[in-house]
Parts: C-alpha cells; structure tokens; sequence
C-alpha cells in the first residue's frame, strides 16, 4: 500500500506571472500589437486618425474601465479605500482649473504647462508599468541580488527614457512642442548619445546573464524577455528613421498598445483569482464579479465606457477628427470651449495614472500579493490596505 505524504512539496518556480501562454500573450502579442500599428502606418501608409481611434476603443479606453472594474465596483474596494477613490476625482479638475488661470492671467502658458505635464505622466506611467512587471518577475522566481534588481533597473529605465530624449529632439512634431526652431544642430548628437547608451546597458544586462548561466545561476527568461520586448519596441518606435515617418499622435499609440494589453492580461488574472476562484463570496464584491464573469462582457464593458467619455470629448471636438458641436467659442488668450473640453477629459487619464500607482502596491498589501498567487510572504513591514480573499 503506497503511503500519503504528511507535506507537499511546493511547485517550482517557473518565472511566468502566470503561466507561459498567458505571459506570452500579454508580453509578444502586447509588443506586436504596437509593431503591427506602427507597420500599418509607417509601412503600409494606413492613417493615423483611423489607427488612433481604433487604438482607444479597442485598447486604450477599455484600459482604464479595467481599474474602474477592480475599485469602484468592487464593493469591498469602495469599503476599504473610500477617501483615495474620492480623492483621486480632484484630478479631473486639473484641467479646468489650469484653463481658468490661463483665462485669469491673460496668458495660455498655464494651460499649455498643463497639457505638457499630462503627456509626459502619459510616458512615465508606461515606464512604471514594465518596472512594476519586472518587479513581480523578479518576485515570482524568487530574485534576491541586489546586484541584478539594480541592473534591471538601470536597464530597463535608460532603455526606455533615453529613445524617448532621442525622439523630442530630433521629430518635428515634438520639436514643436518644445519650443525648438529652426535646422537640428546639436540634437542628432545627443539622439546618437542616447541610443549608444541604450546599448551600452543592454549589452551589460547580456553580459551578465551570461556570466549567470556560466556560474551555473538560474536565469529568468520571463523577466528578459518583456524588458526586451519593451526597451526593444522602445527603440523601434522612436529610432529617428522610423518615427520620422509617423504622425506625431501615433507614438501615444505604438507605445501604450504593448502597455494596454499587458494591463488586460494583470487584471483579468486578478479578476479571476480575486472573483471567481473557487470558495469565494462574490456576491460581496458587488458589480465587479459581475462584469468579469466572460471576457466578452468584460470587454463589452470596457468599449462602453469608452464611447460614454470619449463621445462626450468627440462632442467637443476634443479629439482628433471628429467634432459634433465642434465648440470653438473662444473664452480669450487663445483658448476655446474646445480646450476647456480637452482639459477635462484629461482628467480620465490622469485619474488613472493616480489610481493605478496607488492600488498595485504589492510589498504592501497581503490581499493583492495572494491575488495575483506570488509565491512567498511579504516582508516583515508588510501589511494589508484591506481583508485578504478568501483562499481558494
């Protein structure tokens, strides 16, 4: 008679957030989501107009309902963290607020200051995000050398920002933004010195996986592979051969696209464990059971909420190519109703960007560390923001 053992071996760790066909998913399919846009523009002359709706209706948009789903509508959520869900509303009234300064001091430079601040969070925000994922990789399999944590760090930060440097000096379009006039002189140097760098740290990032794999160290192929997903797509898209051929609102798409569907891959992971697992109340969430129960509801979901605010910016004129009342009311120093509008509707991204670095707090929170199944206790000065699920 064979004999049950009193303990379980725990499984080992593979390094997949959640398994390989999953993570390959979010992290290939997210980074040839971008590459296929960029193709279909710079390549295949597809417009950017068409491209960059069909990004926030299918993508973007549904993007930010995804954190709708997982606060406000999850009842336990609303309970726990009321105050920052209320809070985090005042961003909304950033760009209006910036838009009457502008009106009350005779000068747009306020509003204009505005609109250059939300754009550059709009980047910052996609940079924290592969930061936080490579986090969770380096937790997942258990990553505990300060030497590599770093390394990654500095890697995948200078992969990321210095292109994106090399880009707003040297595009006309960003050039623009900046101020900057007249024929490049020093740009292209600093775009060369940019990439360079690029390559100088992804070399060294090689240079020592290899010496880890010599020295008989594990090495975490997940992690390497969407930091090179994401600093490789980074250099792609804003390579001055290849974003010379782009309109200027189609960076905010090849960029965030890999962003968009790696998100939709966390959180619905979340949904499911947090939601739907086996055991669980989900009654006591409220609506967000609800709306994650199929992924075609979820998505459903996630493309009326984006009609519901983005028609209301359309409406407005608020958004590339489109216009229904097409408010041009001027209200003085250059500005209109339009620009009012286009402040307002802002504030649904920067909600986000509030929102999002505020509830993904791993390290300190148990609940979110059991629902996205990471192996291994928190650290001693861990502690819950709200009740752990129950275990599934």
């Amino acid at each position: 008679m064979s004999t049950i053992p009193l303990t379980v071996a725990a499984a080992p760790r593979t390094g997949w957030l959640v398994d390989r066909r999953h993570d390959l998913i979010s992290t290939v399919g997210g980074a040839c989501a971008s590459l296929v846009l960029v193709g279909l523009h710079a390549g295949a002359g597809v417009s950017s107009l068409a491209l960059w709706w069909a990004w926030v209706l299918v993508l973007d948009g549904p993007h930010l309902f995804a954190t709708v789903s997982r606060t406000y509508l999850d009842a336990r959520e609303w309970k726990t963290r009321r105050r920052l869900l209320l809070g985090s509303l005042g961003w909304f009234a950033l760009g209006p607020v910036c838009f009457g300064v502008s009106l009350l001091v005779g000068s747009k430079l306020p509003f204009v200051v505005f609109l250059t601040f939300a754009a550059l969070w709009a980047y910052w925000h996609v940079v924290r995000q592969h930061y936080g994922l490579m986090r969770l990789y380096q937790r997942k399999s258990g990553e505990t050398s300060r030497v590599d944590q770093r390394l990654d760090s500095v890697t995948l930060y200078v992969g990321l920002i210095a292109p994106f440097v090399a880009f707003a000096v040297t595009h006309p379009g960003a050039r623009k933004q900046l101020g900057l006039t007249g024929t490049p002189s020093w740009e292209p140097v600093v775009a060369a010195a940019c990439f360079t760098l690029v390559a100088a740290v992804a070399l060294s990032s090689a240079g020592r996986q290899v010496w880890r794999w010599r020295t008989g160290q594990p090495v975490n192929g997940p992690k390497l592979l969407m930091m090179g997903a994401a600093v490789g797509l980074s250099a792609v898209v804003f390579w001055p051969s290849v974003s010379a051929r782009m309109d200027f609102i189609m960076f905010a798409v090849a960029v965030t696209a890999f962003h968009n569907v790696q998100y939709h891959g966390i959180v619905w992971f979340y949904h499911r464990n947090r939601y739907h697992s086996a055991g669980v109340d989900a009654a006591s969430f409220g609506w967000a059971p609800k709306v994650s129960q199929r992924f075609i509801f979820y998505a459903v979901c996630g493309i009326a909420f984006t009609v519901a605010y983005r028609g209301l910016g359309c409406g407005f004129g608020a958004h590339p190519g489109c216009g229904v009342f097409d408010a041009k009311l001027a209200l003085g120093t250059g500005l209109t109703l339009r620009d009012f509008m286009a402040g307002f509707i802002w504030g649904f991204a920067l909600h986000h960007y509030y929102l999002d670095q505020r509830i993904w707090r791993v390290s300190k929170d148990a609940g979110l560390h059991q629902d996205l199944k990471l192996d291994g206790a928190l650290s001693a000065g861990a502690r819950s923001s709200r009740p752990p699920v129950p275990p599934g």
